[in-house]
């Protein structure tokens, strides 16, 4: 018989050391030899199952906490965006009647953009 090479060699060669004289005993030894291979192999495969499952739900976990995630120019984008928006409606406020500018809607409406707070 050729030696295997590989993880499997080691367990046919203890196979051939534990194996019985007795040619008429040698075959018994040999299936339940397979047996135990048999039932290692499906702890294995139900193993590789599991890992594979837990594998699968890393990675939708991962995608979903990087969903909930903004990038920084888009969070420096909207905080620009609502201090604008908050500038206008101030400035709107001031204006009286309305639709007439005054000094201080103007006065408002001067005021500089703040300076970036996420971005460098």
């Amino acid at each position: 018989m050729n030696k295997r090479q590989g993880p499997g060699r080691l367990s046919i060669e203890v196979a051939d050391q534990m194996a019985p004289r007795d040619p008429k005993y040698q075959g018994r030894h040999y299936r339940a030899c397979l047996v135990d291979a048999h039932t290692v192999i499906e702890a294995f495969r139900l193993r590789i199952a599991e890992l594979e499952a837990e594998l699968e739900k890393a990675r939708r976990d991962k995608d979903y906490t990087q969903s909930l995630c903004v990038t920084r120019t888009a969070a420096e984008e909207a905080r620009l965006g609502a201090f604008r928006l908050a500038r206008e409606k101030a400035a709107l406020l001031a204006e009286w009647p309305r639709g007439n500018p005054t000094m201080m809607s103007e006065d408002i409406r001067d005021i500089p953009d703040p300076k970036p707070k996420f971005t460098k």
